[in-house]
This record gives structure tokens, sequence and C-alpha cells, in this order.
């Protein structure tokens, strides 16, 4: 283990990383958790409306806060995986012909992308606190209701952990970029494995 590695910071960004990787999981399989119940709900609406001419009342509401809440829970697990969809063909050249260029401009998009979700993260706790202490709701009283908080947490925890995996990721490009040694883009944060021991 190098002496970089034994450092107490190091260290502490090392199990940053294994918290947030815990974290992104356990997002990544509440948002699975969520498809599996709309997949079950959308179904037994349709052999409802067939077998019985009915159907079940709160599907399209659900539907509506279950996508969104799906999307934030699981857009962290994109950009842990290096799958966040972008346009990267330049900076792939570049990071080959020139790998200090390609280095800023993942910087770059690294810091923007944590401004942005620093900024959606405020404002998705504000409204989670307004929805829940105003008791917020989607849906028609006396036919179905249903309360707007969850689907607001899962927006201000996504886009949360979103702002700490780019922010960890510029750290991590920032490193390279001081040492010039280019990182591959496969993780938001990867320090090693020296610290977890």
């Amino acid at each position: 283990m190098s002496d970089t590695k034994k450092h107490p910071a190091w260290r502490a960004l090392g199990a940053l990383d294994v918290c947030l990787d815990k974290s992104v999981t356990f997002l990544n399989t509440l948002g699975t958790l969520i498809i599996i119940a709309l997949m079950v709900l959308i179904c037994s609406d349709v052999v409802g409306r067939n077998a019985i001419g009915t159907s079940l009342p709160g599907v399209i509401e659900l539907t509506e806060l279950g996508i969104v809440s799906i999307v934030f829970l699981q857009i962290a697990d994109t950009l842990k995986s290096g799958k966040l969809m972008r346009s990267d063909v330049l900076i792939r050249k570049l990071s080959v012909a020139y790998p200090r260029i390609g280095l800023s401009l993942n910087i770059t998009f690294d810091v923007v992308g944590a401004v942005l979700f620093y900024f959606i993260s405020n404002g998705a706790f504000d409204r989670f606190y307004k929805a829940w202490s105003g008791g917020f709701y989607t849906g028609n009283l006396g036919s179905f209701t249903a309360p707007t908080w969850p689907m607001e947490l899962c927006v201000a925890l996504g886009s949360s952990l979103m702002f700490l995996l780019f922010t960890g990721q510029a750290l991590k490009n920032g490193t390279a970029l001081i040492r010039g040694t280019p990182l591959p883009p496969s993780k938001a944060l990867d320090f090693g494995e020296d610290y977890k021991s």
C-alpha cells in the first residue's frame, strides 16, 4: 500500500465510496420493486377491464407517481456504472490523443452535473417538506387519493445521491489530472481496494 492510500483523507474517501455504493444499490433495488408493483397493478387493471368490465381505482395516479420515483431512484446506478447518457465521442477521442484535455472535459461535465443536481435536490427537499406537512395528494376526493410525499422523497434522495456521485467523480478525475494518470470512467468513485482493508 502506498503512503497516499494510508493517508486518513484517502481512507475517508474510500469509506464514502463504500457508503455511496450501498446507497446506490439500495435505491436501485427499491426502484426495481416499484417497477414490479406497477407491473402487477397495471396487469390487474387490464384483467379487471376485460374480465369484469371495471378498472381498479388509482392506477393512473399511482403509475404517474411510480414512474417519476423509479427514474430518480435508479439514475444514480446509471452514473455509478458509467452508463449515463451523454455525447462522449469527442471526449473519448481526446482522452486517447490528449489525456489531460479529456480529463478536463470530464471534470467540467462532473462539476456541471454536481451543480445541477445540487439545485434539484435543494428544491426537491423543499417540495418534500411542503408535501409532507401540507398533506398534498394526487387524485380525486371520494374516488382515489394518494399522498405525493413518497415521490418527492424519492426525487430528493436520488438527486442528492447524484450530487454526491458527481462530486466524487470530479474529485477522482481532478486527482488523475494532477497526477497525470488517465482513469476509465467506469465508476463514480474508485479509490482502490487498499483503503477497505
